[in-house]
């Protein structure tokens, strides 16, 4: 039995990611025969085969399969300590990956990050929406630096900072009669479509908060991603959505929409920016978070 290494890793994650010699080849920098000799050999060096041919193409087998899921835990830990590494020696340098779990938070972020890019010229920022609603699990495996979200999960090993408080509130259409409500109770909404986006309702406040202690539902639920649609929708009469405050107000000069309390006290809420406690010593990720929170930012 051989010593399994770095590279060994490397070149089953990408083969199984582009499912094909060719491309993942090209994405290693190997001819297509270079990365046949390379897999004969891995097999060779370890022992064991990872691989069996299904008519063109080559499948992982079950030691295939562990070590593909060994190279996605390990292979971005590397990956982070060397672009930890060289921001340690570049003073400064290096890309500040953000993953979002709020929706409604993009209009707020590219505030925060046009000014930001200006205050640290050689660092990049990267947006990464695959991690709408599994942002925890993608700061523990590092494949994000901070995640922007509405609902902190407290574990060891991470920290939170609250960056600015909001409003829920109901976005309503101009010929909707909750239009002029000075705030609306669980039952105004039983016979309401909720224009909701893609989330599970045990992760929407306006469930957790609002209806569900109430024993209430919508009559009917729609799920949109994008939303300019959701607020046009609202706008047309389709339904009534849930949205911060100042998105409502923000998108009204565009779209006839009214902000509506929900329930006499409202809903108070507040987005946090999370990260790795091991990271509290990089600079500009730690002026990101203080930018963040200042209150001129504020939306």
């Amino acid at each position: 039995m051989g010593v399994l290494e770095r590279n060994h890793l490397t070149i089953i994650r990408e083969v199984a990611r582009e499912g094909s010699l060719t491309a993942a080849g090209m994405r290693l920098n190997l001819t297509q025969p270079a990365l046949s000799h390379a897999i004969r050999k891995i097999e060779q060096q370890l022992g064991v085969k990872i691989w069996r041919r299904e008519g063109r193409s080559l499948v992982l087998n079950q030691a295939g399969e562990w070590l593909l899921a060994l190279a996605n835990r390990l292979l971005p830990q590397f990956e982070l300590a060397e672009s930890r590494l060289e921001q340690f020696a570049n003073g400064g340098r290096g890309t500040l990956r953000i993953g979002m779990e709020c929706h409604p938070c993009y209009q707020w972020l590219l505030k925060v990050v046009s000014p930001y890019l200006e205050r640290w010229p050689k660092v990049d920022v990267d947006v990464r929406q695959k991690f709408q609603f599994g942002g925890i699990g993608a700061l523990f495996s590092n494949e994000i630096d901070i995640v922007v979200t509405p609902d902190p999960l407290y574990k060891p090993g991470l920290k939170f900072t609250p960056v600015f408080d909001y409003e829920l509130v109901l976005a309503v259409g101009p010929e909707h009669p909750l239009r002029n409500e000075k705030f609306v109770l669980p039952e105004q909404l039983a016979g309401e479509t909720l224009i909701t986006y893609p989330v599970l309702s045990e992760r929407l406040d306006i469930y957790t908060q609002f209806l569900q202690p109430a024993g209430i539902g919508p009559r009917q639920q729609k799920q949109i991603e994008t939303t300019d649609i959701m607020l046009v929708m609202v706008a047309h009469g389709r339904g009534v959505a849930a949205l911060p405050r100042w998105l409502v107000e923000e998108y009204t000069p565009r779209f006839d929409l009214y902000p509506v309390k929900l329930g006499k006290k409202g809903i108070a809420k507040q987005i946090f920016l999370g990260y790795r406690e091991t990271d509290e010593e990089v600079r500009y990720l730690q002026d990101f978070i203080e930018f963040a929170a200042l209150p001129s930012l504020v939306v």
